[in-house]
């Protein structure tokens, strides 16, 4: 009886996104290791540190901050062989780029976010060639979460903003809430859980923006105190805000592909 091997794939860094990938489906299906930049080698399957890296590797997953990239690319080629596909996760860096430093045509730019591990990724995926996608990228794709393959490589960028930065945003104001709630009344014995259960609940029956729309005029009565709330948020074109937040994001992203590399 022959004995299907689980494909390998080799992680180039190991920081907070990469240990987010590595989530029990993830790890069931495939034969992981990685290296990290003091180029110590782990392997995530048997959780022991190992000698050596033992290619060949079906996926090598870029990992690293593109300015390290831009810096120490070139050492990454060997743990590339003519098959490998690499598995772009830097923020900005495009398929040309990546081409410029190393030797391979075989690249897949994909945008996750930490919440992989928990399997609630949204991640986006791009690549110049559509047969790269294939049934076992898909399996990799379905133990981050949902996902949306690209037509255009800019949506990456976009994707980097809102669903990369995005939970960080999310956690952001959910946490000025939570701040703002207790301040409000210092000596009472206000539970957090509580009121972050309070957003979740407020999502969970509005799924769309017009049912949000419609949630929020259901309350806010004329003169009343959600009004009164209401009103000033909008005051303070609270939109424009978010707006800006993701605005500059995106464009950061932008920035860092055109950005030149900086001499060792």
């Amino acid at each position: 009886m022959s004995v299907t091997l689980k494909p390998k794939i080799l992680f180039v860094g190991y920081g907070h996104l990469a240990k987010s990938l590595a989530s029990n489906s993830f790890l069931k299906n495939f034969k992981i290791d990685s290296i990290n930049s003091k180029s110590r080698i782990y392997s995530l399957n048997r959780k022991k540190i190992i000698k050596k890296i033992n290619p060949p590797y079906k996926y090598v997953f870029l990992l690293v901050r593109p300015n390290l990239f831009y810096q120490r690319g070139t050492e990454f080629n060997k743990y590339i062989d003519s098959k490998s596909i690499i598995v772009s996760c830097m923020a900005g860096v495009t398929i040309n780029r990546i081409q410029q430093i190393i030797n391979s045509k075989n690249i897949i730019r994909i945008m996750p976010n930490v919440m992989a591990k928990q399997n609630a990724s949204h991640t986006y995926i791009y690549a110049k060639n559509k047969k790269f996608i294939n049934s076992t990228f898909h399996k990799i794709l379905k133990s981050f979460g949902t996902y949306h393959i690209s037509s255009k490589e800019d949506e990456i960028n976009i994707a980097t903003a809102l669903y990369g930065s995005g939970p960080a945003f999310i956690a952001f104001l959910v946490n000025a809430f939570v701040a703002a709630s207790k301040n409000i009344s210092p000596n009472s014995k206000l539970n957090e859980r509580d009121v972050i259960h309070l957003f979740q609940n407020v999502i969970s029956i509005n799924d769309n923006s017009l049912k949000l729309e419609k949630f929020i005029q259901s309350i806010a009565s004329k003169k009343g105190t959600t009004q009164a709330g209401v009103q000033f948020l909008k005051s303070q074109n609270l939109k424009k805000i978010m707006y800006t937040t993701l605005h500059r994001a995106y464009k950061r992203a932008k920035e860092i592909s055109i950005e030149k590399q900086v001499p060792k």
